[in-house]
């Protein structure tokens, strides 16, 4: 099953916010037209927020390590890439989830290089999945992640998050992402998406298209890679 992500909503707006992302000084005129932005786009975004959820889930053992792709909502086609180990606990009525999420260094505008540790990682959970596989996951205090992880800006990022998922299959969950990044600049993750889909190791990393989305029209995807092929390389 084909692993789709929404389509880029750009316009001039993100291309010199971005810009001022990556001075880490953006000019007042910037921000206008970001927040503009923002007040245009927000009822399609929260409609994305919404439909990704709407994915259902099942209960399955997602122990082990996963590939976990953050799209934000102004890049959505440069996901943050994780290296995520994830332990999982069941019980009657479901299960716990905890994640250690590793950032993983990209170039800018890069999404499969050059993807190697770096920075601190990220100790999430545990947190309680229900009967259907559904979870939350907050991160409520600020969370740093080095800008050699960032492939949109290649800045810091400072940012509070809450991933709503759903376990789709032993070797795939995914969901909507909420929060604020506070710095470099302040940015509404609404409309943000994540996936995680299960690899061998850090050394085999699947190829483009990476995974940030739930699959279309709910389901499991038997790989969990969708079309983003084979275990390979980290460079594709």
């Amino acid at each position: 099953m084909m692993l789709r992500g929404p389509k880029p909503v750009f316009a001039p707006t993100l291309v010199l916010f971005a810009a001022a992302l990556s001075t880490g000084c953006p000019s007042p005129e910037a921000g206008e037209k970001y927040q503009s932005f923002l007040d245009e786009t927000e009822e399609e975004r929260e409609d994305a927020a919404n439909v990704k959820m709407d994915q259902g889930g099942a209960l399955a053992d997602v122990n082990g390590t996963f590939l976990l792709a953050l799209s934000a909502v102004i890049a959505v086609e440069n996901p943050l890439q994780f290296y995520a180990t994830v332990t999982f606990t069941p019980s009657a009525d479901g299960g716990m989830l905890q994640m250690n999420l590793q950032p993983l260094s990209l170039s800018q505008g890069e999404t499969t290089v050059p993807r190697l540790p770096v920075g601190e990682s990220l100790e999430i959970g545990p947190v309680p999945v229900t009967a259907a596989g559904s979870f939350e996951l907050p991160i409520e205090e600020p969370v740093m992640v080095t800008g050699e992880a960032n492939p949109i800006t290649g800045s810091d990022i400072v940012a509070t998050l809450n991933l709503s998922g759903a376990i789709q299959s032993a070797d795939l969950f995914c969901g909507t992402v909420t929060g604020e990044v506070t710095a470099p600049l302040q940015l509404d993750l609404l409309g943000s998406t994540f996936a995680a889909v299960r690899v061998q190791s850090v050394d085999m990393l699947p190829g483009d298209p990476i995974a940030y989305v739930c699959p279309e029209g709910g389901g499991t995807d038997e790989t969990g890679t969708g079309e983003s092929g084979s275990s390979g390389g980290s460079s594709g």
